[in-house]
């Protein structure tokens, strides 16, 4: 297999635009690196071709038979990862289409969550408790490298959908959904049933007034110590296994 060793090769340049979202959107794929998160790349997952050292070439071809696999200098790796340190795979892959639909079991809704680094972290404890549809209404990008890396290959577990407030509306009033809000009723004293929506506002503004008016339930994580509110990620988490739990 012949080895790339420019960086303006074609499949290389593009490669490197998917770190910003405009390319990602413009050819509907998101890059994917680190050894653990692509060993947990399901073969149901669109992946389009991969780039590898020449000692990682026949791991990719193994692994991504039906992709596409171009060996490249470790000099080029470097110059595509997004990684301290490269693992010698990185893959293209397609961003999941799909209309907006409501879900059929517990969900999630994320209003304004901006972090991608907490946004990967709660689609990953989403995939982790069941939670198998996660709506966005104003927040990061899913596929964004940070949030892709954070989720630890959540993002390929549960169904991830950018939503209008007008979706997000129909969503909480359509469902049995609560508001993490510090004005709630205990969650701990009131769990919520199968079959849930969590809304889950961001650090800054929290769930949006139109929202929280709509939903069902307002619910509150006790806290102690004076403080006042917790991580997007911290809260959304607790919650989710909450609802897990209370599930099984």
């Amino acid at each position: 297999m012949d080895v790339i060793t420019s960086t303006q090769n074609a499949m290389v340049k593009l490669f490197r635009s998917l770190s910003e979202k405009k390319f990602r959107e413009r050819e509907g794929l998101f890059p994917v690196e680190g050894g653990n998160i692509l060993k947990d790349i399901p073969t149901s997952a669109d992946v389009r071709f991969v780039l590898a050292t020449p000692g990682r070439a026949e791991e990719a071809r193994e692994r991504f038979a039906a992709a596409k696999v171009l060996a490249v200098s470790e000099e080029v790796m470097k110059s595509v990862s997004d990684t301290v340190t490269p693992y010698g795979l990185a893959a293209a892959v397609g961003i999941p289409k799909g209309e907006f639909a409501l879900p059929t079991c517990n969900a999630l809704l994320l209003d304004g969550v901006s972090d991608p680094g907490n946004l990967g972290t709660i689609i990953r404890t989403a995939a982790a408790t069941g939670f198998a549809d996660v709506y966005l209404l104003g927040c990061a990008d899913a596929y964004s490298p940070k949030a892709v890396r954070a989720s630890m290959g959540g993002i390929f577990r549960v169904r991830v959908r950018d939503i209008s407030e007008e979706q997000a509306l129909t969503l909480v009033k359509e469902t049995c959904s609560a508001a993490l809000d510090m004005g709630g009723e205990d969650l701990f004293s009131s769990p919520l049933p199968q079959g849930s929506t969590i809304v889950v506002g961001s650090e800054a503004h929290g769930v949006r007034g139109t929202l929280r008016a709509a939903v069902r339930r307002v619910c509150a994580l006790p806290m102690t110590g004076g403080m006042e509110s917790l991580n997007a990620a911290v809260a959304a988490g607790i919650a989710m296994y909450l609802t897990f739990s209370h599930s099984k």
